[in-house]
């Protein structure tokens, strides 16, 4: 890129040259043929400079061989001119700021020297009587004119920097910026995904909760009411023998009973009475309270992170995972501390239940039922995992960790 201050210099040096040939061709004084050798001159000179500089704007710039020769000839006529007429000592002084202009380095110092001879009146003046004072004089002009063109040149070195700089720094926001967009995108778009991908879950989660349903009637409900009906049917026919009814209809009763648990708990899993008109920290902080209480056992909740709303079917599920992994302590784990804490991440939430119960070995099985097969049918449906850690005489941890899914725009808080 061409410095402003090296473009003026071409319109300038035209324009001062145009000047001093002017005075030099209206001088009167001088013979009028003396007159048209200096306006020739001033036209080659025009002509010279037009074709090296303003036909190729590219070689001031670039080439260092077409300017070394370029400004040879121009210094050259410039003195046999104002050697012609006084005059062209303005042409003489715009090789100065021409040097820095056209010559790269130590040459644009090397070109002031050759001005400041010729602008004394050449090597003649300085091997003349007055000598001395013209040498004083080329030093000084000189000096000054390399301290001017140094000067500038610093200035716009500092400035082609600052504009590097700040060039580098808009590329880097532009860089950040589209980073960002890119990452809101990303955000924009994963979020669409767990929402279809929680809407998959939840029409293939009607079939597989039936299918669930239907095993848990056949492996409870129905299987107690075929025991109830075969023991009534058995005291019927032992009617005789009352001892034998009494036994049949004890056992009728206790099956009985143990149906209408069955179906107490299964009725308890399909709706999500605990979370209507509460939040999800509260309503599992009240049932680990009251769990505690019923089975007289110290019990601790712990919240980590900020607490927000999810999405209903995510806090469901956490909280029958921590229903039934309680449920598991009480029956199993014969616990006499249990701990569950609730952590709220930027992508995830996770339920952590321990207990110091008697454990269980990996290899065995887990359970049946709901248990810790439904358990882990009911987080993967929501693209989570669970997480079992037991040894026999160390307790249990249960780790469930499924996505962090937000309510809806449209969901009123609780």
């Amino acid at each position: 890129m061409v410095k402003d201050w090296e473009k003026a210099w071409r319109t300038l040096l035209l324009f001062l040259l145009g000047v001093a040939a002017l005075i030099a061709v209206a001088d009167s004084s001088v013979p009028l043929t003396e007159r048209a050798v200096d306006a020739g001159l001033s036209l080659l000179l025009a002509g010279w400079h037009w074709w090296m500089v303003m036909a190729h704007p590219a070689w001031p710039e670039r080439e260092l061989l077409p300017m070394a020769v370029y400004f040879a000839v121009l210094v050259a006529v410039a003195g046999v001119l104002f050697a012609r007429h006084p005059a062209y000592g303005l042409l003489v002084l715009a090789c100065f700021p021409t040097a820095f202009a056209t010559l790269p380095g130590v040459y644009a110092y090397l070109g002031v020297a050759v001005t400041s001879v010729v602008a004394v009146g050449g090597p003649n003046a300085l091997l003349s009587n007055e000598g001395p004072w013209s040498v004083a004089l080329a030093v000084t002009g000189a000096a000054l004119a390399a301290f001017i063109g140094w000067s500038i040149r610093a200035l716009e070195a500092e400035i082609e920097q600052r504009r590097a700089a700040n060039q580098a720094l808009a590329e880097a926001n532009e860089a950040l910026e589209s980073a960002n967009q890119r990452l809101a995108r990303l955000g924009q778009e994963n979020a669409e995904l767990q929402g279809r991908l929680l809407a998959a879950a939840r029409q293939t989660g009607v079939t597989g909760e039936r299918s669930r349903l239907a095993r848990e009637i056949h492996d409870t409900v129905a299987q107690g009411l075929s025991g109830i009906v075969t023991q009534l049917e058995a005291a019927e026919e032992a009617a005789h023998d009352a001892e034998s009814v009494r036994r049949r209809l004890a056992v009728a009763r206790t099956l009985a009973r143990e149906s209408l648990s069955e179906v107490r708990r299964s009725l308890d899993d399909l709706r999500p009475g605990p979370l209507t008109g509460t939040r999800l920290p509260e309503a599992l902080s009240a049932l680990v309270a009251e769990w505690g209480a019923v089975h007289e056992t110290t019990a601790a909740f712990t919240v980590t992170g900020t607490a927000r709303l999810l999405h209903p079917e995510v806090e469901v599920t956490v909280y029958r995972v921590v229903q039934e992994s309680l449920a598991n302590v009480a029956r199993h784990a014969r616990a006499g501390k249990t701990g569950v804490t609730l952590s709220y991440m930027e992508d995830v939430v996770v339920a952590d239940i321990r207990d110091d119960g008697v454990g269980f070995a990996a290899a065995e099985p887990s359970g049946t039922g709901f248990g810790l097969t439904a358990m882990r049918q009911r987080v993967v449906r929501l693209a989570g995992r669970v997480e079992v850690e037991s040894a026999p005489g160390q307790g249990t941890a249960i780790s469930v960790t499924v996505p962090a899914i937000p309510a809806a725009a449209e969901r009123e808080p609780r």
